[in-house]
């Protein structure tokens, strides 16, 4: 009769890496060793991301990695549309930010170029029309 093995688990924290885009940003997690199969992304209904990845160690049959990441997703990012893809043991997660709220500094700075704008186009009629409209009596 075989004795009982026991399941051992190597519990791990990979690599991970931002990337920061105006429209998205992208997160990089390092699985080197895992396969698509072996990963989990999850969004739960708080707008946590959990990934999750467990594998067999490649020496011991009793022996597997595993890793679990939990972070909050930001309200700026529309979590909808977070696109994972696996490819070269690396996890790309893309998350779109939402339109409505990418910088509110460069949403001001538009607005204010909009306003200098139209100061300028009356402030350039106005002289047109001193100049060259037949209405002196306008500006007496």
């Amino acid at each position: 009769m075989q004795p009982h093995m026991e399941i051992s688990y190597e519990d791990f924290e990979p690599f991970c890496k931002w990337k920061r885009d105006q429209n998205s940003d992208t997160l990089e997690v390092h699985l080197p060793g895992f396969k698509r199969q072996q990963l989990k992304v999850l969004i739960n209904s708080s707008g946590v991301l959990s990934i999750t990845g467990e594998r067999q160690s490649d020496e011991d049959k009793m022996k597997r990695s595993r890793f679990r990441k939990e972070f909050p997703v930001s309200e700026k990012y529309q979590t909808n549309q977070i696109q994972p893809t696996f490819s070269n043991g690396v996890l790309y997660l893309v998350m779109p930010k939402d339109i409505s709220t990418i910088s509110g500094a460069a949403r001001n700075k538009r607005m204010a170029l909009e306003i200098i704008v139209a100061i300028a186009m009356a402030v350039a009629v106005g002289a047109f029309v001193k100049k060259y409209c037949q209405c002196s009596h306008l500006w007496n």
